[in-house]
Formats: structure tokens, sequence, C-alpha cells
């Protein structure tokens, strides 16, 4: 079993936009027509599933469109959902974490959450939300503009007692020297900062939250 991501999946609207056109020359990533277009394309995570101890997977011959996926939300129909991580519990139900945009305004804003799909048929999953607010977008690492172009690949899932999914968490603010301090006769002290695009400029730091998967 393995999941993957992909913009062409059952919720995928190509006729209102997210069309395949092609790859890049420079990235050899998938390019798609239409990808911010409104109810037209969203990432979804797929399922693939093989029967002969890997030989084969459903995912080799199956459309995409017709291939089942863990986010079954309501909420993810036209939403974001990626980098994920698989696991399966010791009583085998399969559980998958990642990064979502299916709360508050996150499809709009680039603010992102984390959730937790389960389930123990392969067939119906259960969706639970990880974080407890929204994260903004990440700074480090910002381009011109300010914008973080860098957000760590530090995602994972255990699954061994419970489910326990860990992410980059954007949510506290970076901390800076404030000018003027640390200097003879002047403490230091701390203040925070503003990207060139007004964000404030944040810290990623590893989180982790308990959840209940039999």
């Amino acid at each position: 079993m393995v999941t993957f991501g992909s913009y062409i999946n059952r919720d995928s609207n190509e006729s209102n936009g997210c069309t395949p056109a092609g790859t890049s020359s420079v990235t050899g990533n998938n390019l798609y027509t239409g990808v911010k277009t409104p109810g037209a394309c969203s990432n979804k995570i797929l399922l693939s599933v093989s029967s002969d101890r890997g030989a084969t997977f459903t995912g080799t011959t199956t459309d995409p469109r017709q291939l089942p996926v863990v986010t079954t939300a309501s909420g993810q129909a036209n939403t974001d959902q990626w980098f994920q991580w698989a696991a399966f519990t010791p009583k085998g139900t399969l559980a998958v974490s990642y990064y979502d945009r299916q709360y508050g305004s996150d499809e709009t804003t680039g603010d992102m959450d984390v959730s937790l799909s389960t389930s123990s048929d392969l067939a119906r999953f259960k969706v639970s939300r990880a974080t407890s607010t929204s994260m903004p977008l990440p700074t480090q690492f910002p381009d011109t503009q300010g914008n973080g172009v860098f957000i760590g690949d530090y995602t994972g899932l255990t699954a061994v007692s419970g489910a326990h999914p860990l992410w980059a968490d954007t949510r506290n603010p970076d901390a800076f020297l404030c000018p003027g301090t640390a200097a003879p006769g002047v403490p230091p002290a701390l203040c925070t900062a503003a990207e060139p695009n007004g964000l404030l400029a944040n810290d990623q730091q590893i989180y982790t939250r308990g959840l209940p998967a039999s």
C-alpha cells in the first residue's frame, strides 16, 4: 500500500481548469493549466494497493480519477492536502497524516493545518484535525518579496500506540535582537519583525499530537 499526491483525482474539475499541461523542462514536475481557478484543481492524497506482495499496484493501471482518496471530509473536496506520511497500527488500521487547507480560509490565504485520516478497511476514512489553530505561511528563507520558499520536510507519523503525527509548525514568531540593545549599559531584548510582504516573520518548530487510532 502506498499513498501519493495528485492534482488529478476524483474531485478535480478539469472542465473548470486543472488541465494537465505536460512537465516542466526545468524541474521535471507536472504542469497544469488553471491550478488557481477556484473549485477546479486541488491536490489530494490517493491510495494505491497491492494484493500480490508489491508485484502490482492498483495505481499503476487505474485512472487516478477512480482511485480512492484518504482525504474524504466534505471540506477537503475543493481544498489542498499534501506532504503525507502513512503508518499502520498494530491492529491493522491505516493512519495517514498530512498538511491540510480545509479549515477556515486556509485555501485562499495560504494558511495550513495538519489532519489525520484513519481507516480499517482502506475504503472508509475518518478525518481528525491535529492542529488547534491554523498555521501561517512559512517565512524562513524568504525570496525578494518576503515569501518563504521552504517548509521543513520534517513530517512523520508513528501509530504504535494511537497516532502521533509530527510536523513543522509556523505559529511561533521568530525572535530577533532588538535594535539598540545588547550594548554597554543596555541589556539585550527580543523583538519580532515583519517580512517585506508584511507577514510576521515566523519560526519552524517540530510539533506533535496524539490522536485516536485503534
